[in-house]
């Protein structure tokens, strides 16, 4: 899934819980495991120095992906029973 999708997903999901839906947990964790693998491709990029895109890019993209992690996480906890 790349980067665009990821961050369009998660906001649809936010989308949903604001209309009052609720979360599915398997849903969310598929979510969990695609970001953080990003998140390592993006730590990964940055220590090897990789030319594919700017180092500034690959930071703004790699906070991103931590910030939405985060809250991913805040909301899975939120949702446990």
């Amino acid at each position: 899934m790349g980067f665009k999708d990821l961050v369009a997903r998660l906001d649809d999901v936010l989308l949903e819980l604001d209309k009052g839906k609720s979360l599915k947990h398997k849903e969310l964790k598929r979510l969990e495991q695609a970001l953080t693998k990003k998140q390592e491709k993006y730590r990964k990029r940055l220590d090897s120095g990789s030319s594919e895109e700017t180092s500034a890019q690959t930071e703004v993209r790699l906070r991103v992906v931590e910030a939405q992690l985060a809250k991913l996480r805040e909301l899975m906890a939120d949702a446990s029973p």
